[in-house]
C-alpha cells in the first residue's frame, strides 16, 4: 500500500483521523502545567518531521512506540489556539511493509537503468572464470539470498554519509568507478581489463550488508563488527568456492580478485588491511577514491543557494574548506 500521508501535509487534515507510516524520530516524556503527563512524539517522513502528542494511555503507547523504526500511527488532526494545528496520537502499531524511498532520498538516476548498463559490462568480460564469478554474484536468482542481495544493491547507498549517501547511491558508485576503469584501458594498455573491470564491479559489495534502513541510514551490527571490506572479501570468496566445486579456478587470480577487494581502500590507516600490490588494484584505489571525493565536492557546490558565501563551511571528510566561487548575481 502507497503511502498517501506526508508530514508536510497533515496540516491540510485538520478535522480528520488519518492512518498511515511514519518514521519514529524521537519520544519525550512532557508535563502540563498542571502537571499532568504526556508524551511527545516527533515523527517524519521524506517531508520533514513534526512533533504529535500522546495525551492518553501514555504508559501503554510507551510500550507499542518504538523510538527509531517505521510504525503504522492512527492521528487524529485539529486545530487549537486560533490557526495552531496539533496531531493527536490515536494508535500505534507496527509496520508490516513500508517504502523506504518515503523516508530516505533517492539519488538521481534510476537503479534498474543502471544495473542494465552493470549486465552489459558483464557480459564483455571474455575471461570465463570472471565471468562467471560476476554472473553468480550479480544476476543469479537460484537462491532467496541471491535474489535478497540483488534488492539490496539496487538500493543501497554507498555511505551512511560524505557522499553517494541515498537510494541508489551504491549502484551509482560502481558504475562510476567501472566506466572510468573501462576508460583508462585506453590510454594505458598494460591493464588487464578483464581484471579491472571486475574489482571495481565487486570493490564495494560488502556495503550491502553494512548498512541498513531503520529506515534511516545506519551502521548494521556486521558492518560495525566487520566493515564492508571484510564482508566484500567473504562474498567474492564463497562464489569463488562454488565456482571451484565444478572446474579448479585459477590459483593467481583469485588472489589478484581478492586481493583488489581487500585492497581499495589503498592504506592500512584507511581500512585496508593490505596495501595495492599491482597496477590494477592501484588504480581501482584511486577511482575509487576520486569518485567519491568527486561526490563531496558536488555536494558542497549545493551549498552554493546561500549567494553571499564563497567557500563552504570546513568538511571533515575532506579535511578543508570549499571554493564554492563567486556568489551569482540574483536576477
Amino acid at each position: 500500500m502507497a503511502k498517501k500521508y506526508f508530514v508536510s501535509n497533515l496540516p491540510k487534515f485538520v478535522g480528520e483521523e488519518i492512518e498511515d507510516v511514519f518514521l519514529i524520530k524521537d519520544l519525550i516524556d512532557r508535563n502540563t502545567k498542571d502537571g499532568q503527563g504526556y508524551l511527545e512524539v516527533v515523527i517524519a517522513d521524506l517531508s520533514g518531521s513534526q512533533i504529535a502528542r500522546v495525551f492518553d494511555n501514555v504508559d501503554e503507547m510507551k510500550v507499542k512506540i518504538e523510538k527509531g523504526r517505521v510504525q503504522k500511527l492512527k492521528l487524529s488532526i485539529y486545530q487549537y489556539s486560533g490557526n495552531q494545528v496539533g496531531i493527536k496520537v490515536l494508535g500505534a502499531e507496527r509496520a508490516s511493509s513500508y517504502d523506504v524511498r518515503d523516508f530516505i532520498p533517492a539519488g538521481p538516476k534510476d537503479p534498474e537503468k543502471l544495473f542494465g548498463e552493470l549486465k552489459k559490462y558483464i557480459n564483455s568480460i571474455k575471461n570465463p572464470y570472471l565471468h562467471e564469478l560476476l554472473r553468480r554474484i550479480f544476476l543469479s536468482d537460484k537462491t532467496e539470498e541471491d535474489k535478497d542481495f540483488k534488492d539490496r544493491f539496487l538500493i543501497a547507498p554507498a555511505a551512511k554519509q560524505n557522499h553517494h549517501d541515498y537510494i541508489g547511491g551504491l549502484i551509482e558508485h560502481t558504475l562510476n568507478v567501472v566506466r572510468a576503469a573501462d576508460s583508462l584501458t585506453k590510454m594505458y594498455e598494460s591493464i588487464d581489463r578483464d581484471l579491472i573491470i571486475t574489482g571495481a564491479l565487486l570493490h564495494d559489495i560488502g556495503k550491502v550488508y553494512e548498512y541498513e534502513f531503520t529506515p534511516d541510514i545506519d551502521t548494521s551490527d556486521i558492518g560495525r563488527l566487520l566493515g564492508h571490506i571484510i564482508i566484500g572479501f567473504d562474498i567474492v570468496n564463497k562464489k569463488i568456492k562454488e565456482i571451484e566445486f565444478m572446474r579448479k579456478f585459477p590459483d593467481e587470480l583469485k588472489m589478484k580478485v581478492l586481493h583488489m577487494v581487500l585492497s581499495h581502500h589503498g592504506e592500512l590507516s584507511f581500512g585496508s588491511p593490505v596495501k595495492p600490490a599491482f597496477l590494477e588494484a592501484q588504480i581501482l584505489h584511486f577511482l575509487d577514491d576520486l569518485d567519491a571525493k568527486a561526490d563531496m565536492f558536488r555536494k558542497a557546490y549545493d551549498m552554493r543557494s546561500d549567494t553571499n558565501r564563497r567557500w563552504s563551511e570546513y568538511l571533515n571528510p575532506l579535511k578543508r574548506s570549499v571554493y564554492l566561487g563567486e556568489p551569482e548575481d540574483e536576477d
